[in-house]
């Protein structure tokens, strides 16, 4: 599908403003627009954005045959995507003559100016080496998609880390991350491009320029520099014709801002490797979600204006669910503190008295249960003897005698006792 192109009102709003030294997103011809680098949770991916122009890369690496004309290195391969949800004038599957230059261009700039060392990734002389894989994917476009491409790419190079191998003599040990640390790449540089626009041929120029700013431009320039102040590639467009002093101006713009940039990478570099050093889980991409949707797993309709009492009480409900979840996780706090503190053994030496004395409980009704057990046993005991004796005096016909001992008194000695003498028939 083709995208609509400028009409001669817009196209001429744009070229005159240009010219005056203004821009239709309040930028100076020779400002630059923000730029946001993020990397991801997993070890070589990383998101660039710089306006609205969005690009994800992803470096992976795989063993494979070298070719015979260079047996002691390793592949590198690029790979763009043009998908339609960065232009709907892309093709799925279909690069076109855009998808084409790009992927040559960032083939320019990381393959053949060197950065990588390509000999590290040689693992067999002929036999096995290593091929890096750079996937680049365009998630929206709107100007200066080389220099978002190349920026994110160099990022992911730079976190990414290949697995650790062991060569045995007949085949070759790859080991997980668990077993041993993967190796990071060997990089010299870090090349950044920058795409400069020209007007007027040439004597105006427009750094970064947008979509609709490209489509009224004569022309660009793209310059790759490293922070050594090295230009890797140099790149023009259009068939103008520029003096020295035109060329050399747009070098020095992008020598600073490749020294800018260097710097924002390494130390977005450097404390991805703090954090993981200090067994912390990076956020990664999840940092580019809204944080509404992160914590309540749902997408809410973004009003355009809201009410500050509104404001007000979205910040309370986030409070309260934040409450909620420091509450929730209080347990693991406890069980994550320092045993050798005093205050822990105090804890876990009442904690003990408390078994010892639930236990001494239990024993003690253990031993009342049985004791009253035994008591119940012989009355039953008893109850028994005496039915065993009345059924045995039931089946004896014999006349027992009962004697009885009286005393009568004063009036009788101890010595004369009379004994009555009573006989009773039992049945």
């Amino acid at each position: 599908m083709r995208t609509q192109p400028l009409t001669i009102c817009e196209k001429t709003l744009i070229v005159e403003s240009l010219r005056a030294g203004k821009r239709l997103d309040f930028r100076s011809r020779e400002e630059f627009r923000n730029v946001k680098l993020i990397v991801g949770s997993e070890i070589g991916t990383a998101i660039c954005s710089i306006g609205q122009t969005k690009v994800i890369c992803a470096v992976s690496a795989e063993i494979t045959e070298p070719s015979s004309m260079r047996p002691q290195k390793g592949v590198i391969n690029i790979d763009v995507d043009l998908s339609p949800m960065a232009n709907y004038s892309h093709e799925h599957d279909r690069m076109g003559q855009k998808g084409m230059e790009l992927t040559r261009l960032l083939e320019l700039i990381i393959r053949d100016s060197r950065c990588i060392d390509v000999e590290s990734l040689c693992i067999r002389a002929g036999k096995e080496v290593w091929k890096i894989k750079v996937d680049v994917r365009i998630l929206d476009e709107d100007g200066s998609i080389l220099d978002c491409a190349c920026l994110a790419a160099i990022t992911a190079l730079q976190h990414f880390k290949r697995p650790n191998v062991t060569l045995e003599p007949h085949h070759t040990l790859v080991y997980s991350e668990y077993e041993k640390s993967p190796i990071p790449l060997n990089i010299y540089h870090m090349p950044i491009c920058t795409t400069i626009g020209l007007l007027d041929k040439g004597s105006t120029i427009i750094i970064d320029p947008t979509e609709k700013e490209s489509e009224c431009l004569d022309g660009t320039i793209v310059v790759a520099c490293n922070k050594r102040k090295e230009v890797c590639a140099l790149h023009q467009s259009t068939n103008l014709i520029l003096t020295t002093k035109q060329i050399e101006n747009c070098v020095k713009l992008a020598m600073s801002r490749a020294e800018e940039l260097s710097s924002v990478v390494i130390d977005v570099i450097r404390q991805d490797q703090r954090e993981r050093s200090a067994f912390k889980r990076p956020s990664g991409f999840a940092i580019t979600s809204p944080a509404i949707i992160l914590n309540e797993n749902r997408v809410v309709a973004q009003q355009i204006r809201a009410p500050i009492k509104m404001e007000i009480e979205q910040e309370e409900i986030e409070e309260e669910e934040s409450e909620k979840q420091r509450q929730a996780y209080q347990s693991s706090v406890i069980m994550n503190e320092n045993p050798l503190r005093s205050d822990g053994v105090k804890q876990e030496e009442i904690d003990e008295e408390q078994m010892i004395d639930e236990q001494l409980a239990n024993i003690q009704q253990s031993v009342n249960r049985v004791e009253l057990d035994n008591k119940q046993s012989l009355d039953r005991h008893g109850e028994i003897q005496e039915v065993d004796d009345l059924l045995a005096g039931l089946g004896d016909d014999d006349e027992e005698e009962e004697s009885t001992v009286v005393t009568l008194g004063d009036t009788v000695d101890e010595e004369d006792e009379i004994v009555l003498v009573a006989k009773k028939k039992r049945f």
